[in-house]
């Protein structure tokens, strides 16, 4: 790791770093970077004023050197970049301080639920949950570098604000394992509440910021989309642990929603309300279940398939609807002081006498407070939902679909993807500067409560689905569009596109098939989208009947 000596301003490389002091703050305008720090104009950057106190303050503290995330990483290198937010949790809880720098405090009065330091933005972002929870001695400053208190001293109030319990912030009951506290005391779903709401600038951050918090480790893949972060960091706790409360989840809406859905939540604020959940050590739960169930020990193993979730839960039929099921999962509501409920989720059967399931009713989670003995356990399969008989529409795709996306005169003209986002059912793959996109049994579904939130801002409709989006900027003239792809799921329906200045807003979306479209741009230039069927084959992939392919091209015209 790189560290900065306080006095000299300068960059050291270390394998078995000394000492140091750590700075967590918010990023603003002009922040210092790696490729900056060791050149004379940085101290002319509005972000050094910031080092030259963290450096002051450690100084003070005795130490010779500080970790300062905008200059001690070489976000330019990927490697470095993808080895940073890995270690970020570690490099955290081994200094041997942290300050937390608040400029947007400017009074550091006594802090309270009211004051601008309770109202800071550095407690509604993503990557500081991390930055509280690792340090073991961590100090509030406010914007004079006054300081405001410690971690330890203001944990009642830091646990009223973030929702985290004091006990994790002081490190109660630690012992000689720092992380005790966020390993074992407390439930995935109960971490995963302290992330709800909290804002990333990138959205894949929103998953990489938790990788430390589970102690779990995975590749770094911006332009994959907070959805399949999110999903593939849910992948990475289950490798290693039986914690069935990583399933007890509710989305926005209330009411009789009866679309089927997979068991992972697609975004952490689906945590919100699961603070209190607890999860039931494994001896206990072969207890409960050997006691009030089954006699037979229950398989607390459960893994992750290309389908779906293949485990073992306690089911109960519904009364009034027999392919309606309870399932009762091994963790427990905390309702009070003593007091505990069990919890479960809905489940419905997809496949008519099997074993296959989806989650229905995704808006609450069932608390169980009769006899569990009409509870049976099987062993089951929850799957991405399958395509129901009643819905009087054919879907689009049969087996598998690939749309080659080519760009022609995009990089001459100065512009580059920024961002790309895509939906669960979707795969991307980069060909050099061009894009595969991979897609197998999409299905359409019910349109969801009004109140439900799509991360693409565009509406889930039986008729059209949104697949992907594509930001495209250009660094010199500052212009970006966004070209966004769905499917028509009406017979005869197909791929369509969209170019726009933003991304779509619902009442805006045609339900219709849509294949070619263009946008003007400054100085006359102008880029257009088509769509038509045959020409390129998919990475990888051998030509098959099997699949439906469809040719992409992005353009864009004009006079270089």
């Amino acid at each position: 790791m790189h560290l900065l000596h306080t006095t000299t301003k300068k960059l050291e490389e270390f394998v078995n770093p000394p000492d140091y002091a750590i700075l967590s703050h918010r990023w603003r305008e002009e922040e210092v970077l790696f490729a900056d720090i060791h050149q004379e104009h940085a101290k002319g950057m509005k972000g050094y004023a910031k080092i030259e106190g963290c450096c002051e303050q450690a100084r003070r503290d005795g130490y010779q050197y500080v970790w300062i995330d905008t200059c001690c990483i070489d976000k330019n290198s990927s490697a470095a970049l993808a080895e940073g937010i890995n270690s970020m949790f570690a490099w955290y809880e081994n200094a041997q301080v942290c300050y937390v720098y608040l400029d947007d405090v400017t009074d550091n009065g006594d802090p309270e639920t009211e004051s601008a330091f309770a109202k800071s933005e550095w407690f509604t972002r993503g990557w500081t949950l991390q930055e509280l929870i690792a340090p073991t001695s961590l100090f509030f400053f406010d914007s004079h570098w006054k300081e405001i208190g410690s971690k330890n001293s203001l944990a009642e109030l830091l646990s009223s604000i973030t929702r985290v319990h004091s006990n994790v912030l002081t490190r109660v009951n630690a012992g000689s394992d720092k992380l005790v506290a966020t390993r074992e005391s407390f439930s995935v779903a109960t971490k995963m509440s302290w992330a709800a709401g909290r804002k990333t600038t990138r959205p894949e951050d929103r998953a990489y910021s938790l990788m430390g918090i589970f102690k779990v480790h995975m590749p770094v893949i911006y332009g994959e989309g907070e959805k399949k972060a999110f999903f593939r960091l849910q992948l990475e706790i289950i490798r290693t642990s039986h914690d069935q409360s990583i399933f007890a989840w509710c989305g926005p809406g209330v009411g009789g929603y009866k679309t089927g859905t997979w068991p992972f939540a697609p975004y952490p604020d689906y945590f919100a309300k699961s603070g209190n959940i607890e999860d039931v050590p494994s001896d206990q739960w072969i207890g409960y279940s050997q006691k009030f169930i089954s006699p037979d020990a229950p398989r607390l193993d459960f893994s992750a398939t290309n389908d779906g979730l293949d485990i073992s839960l306690p089911l109960r039929p519904l009364v009034d609807e027999p392919d309606e099921f309870i399932a009762l999962l091994s963790c427990r509501r905390r309702v009070s002081d003593g007091e505990y409920h069990n919890v479960g989720i809905r489940l419905r059967r997809s496949v008519a006498k099997a074993e296959r399931y989806e989650r229905i009713d995704y808006h609450t989670l069932e608390d169980i407070v009769d006899t569990p003995k009409e509870f049976r356990v099987k062993r089951i399969h929850i799957s991405f939902p399958l395509p129901s008989d009643s819905i009087d529409i054919i879907p689009f795709f049969n087996t598998s679909t690939s749309l080659f996306i080519r760009h022609v005169g995009v990089e001459e003209h100065g512009f580059s993807v920024i961002h790309m986002e895509t939906a669960p059912s979707c795969n991307l793959q980069v060909q050099d500067s061009n894009f595969v996109l991979l897609m197998r049994r999409p299905t359409p579904s019910p349109q969801p409560p009004q109140d439900l939130k799509c991360s693409h801002h565009l509406p889930w409709t039986a008729d059209s689905s949104w697949l992907a989006s594509f930001t495209y900027h250009n660094s010199t003239t500052k212009e970006q569009f966004i070209v966004t792809m769905g499917v028509s799921w009406v017979r005869d329906g197909g791929p369509w596109l969209r170019i726009t200045s933003e991304k779509p807003p619902a009442n805006q979306l045609s339900r219709l098939k849509i294949d070619w479209t263009s946008y003007l741009l400054k100085a006359g230039k102008k880029v257009t989208a088509s769509v038509k069927n045959g020409g390129h084959a998919s990475a990888g992939k051998k030509r098959s009947i099997m699949f439906d392919r469809y040719s992409v091209n992005i353009t864009v015209y004009g006079d270089l």
